[in-house]
Formats: structure tokens, sequence, C-alpha cells
């Protein structure tokens, strides 16, 4: 392939260009990624971006593989932490809750068979 720089005098600079394997674009041959589709063409970079993302979803299984396949096939994006005082807060309302049906229920039973 030709390429001429413009300037006080026309050069001819002569690339290189090889097609990409993955979409058969024409790409520099000293990339290291395409420009056109994003895959990355060095063994060593491709390598240290796959140790990346398994370092950044981790793998879950679980008997039932619902969770697992939702959580696998997640968007990449960062795991939400579950919020652990609301967990409590929670428990502790709703047990308070069913307080006054233990109280009735303690009230109106059947003397003869519970003391």
């Amino acid at each position: 392939m030709r390429v001429f720089v413009e300037g006080p005098f026309m050069e001819e600079v002569a690339t290189s260009q090889i097609e990409c394997p993955y979409c058969s674009e024409p790409i520099n041959a000293k990339s290291k990624k395409c420009k056109h589709c994003g895959e990355i063409l060095d063994p060593q970079m491709r390598e240290i971006e796959l140790l990346k993302s398994q370092r950044n979803s981790p793998q879950v299984f679980m008997n039932a593989g619902g969770a697992a396949a939702a959580a696998s096939s997640s968007n990449g994006g960062p795991v939400k932490r579950f919020p652990h005082w609301l967990h409590i807060i929670l428990t502790i309302v709703s047990g308070l809750l069913w307080l006054p049906v233990y109280v009735l229920m303690y009230l109106f039973r059947n003397r003869r068979y519970y003391y």
C-alpha cells in the first residue's frame, strides 16, 4: 500500500498492513489491537486481559445452577454487595410485627393442653 505524506516535498511512505484475523479489515502490521473490532492480536496482551477478566468476575458454582448462571452471564459490571445492616433491621422489624400474634396466641391458648 502506498501512502503519500503532504509537506514541502511529497514523500512516499511505505506502510506494511495485514488483515485482521477477526474482522478482515486492513490494520498496521505492528498493531497489538485491531482498531476496527477491538480484538487483541498480541498473545501476551490477550493472556493479560484474560487474567484480568477472570480476577474481576469470580466464578460461583451452585447445585441448582440458576443463580450461578445468572451471575456468570451478567454484563460484567461490578458485583454489588448486600447491605447487611439493612438485613438486620428488616429482620427485627418483621419479628416485631409478629409479636402481637404470639401474644394473642398465648392469651387464647387451650389451657387444658398447654400450661
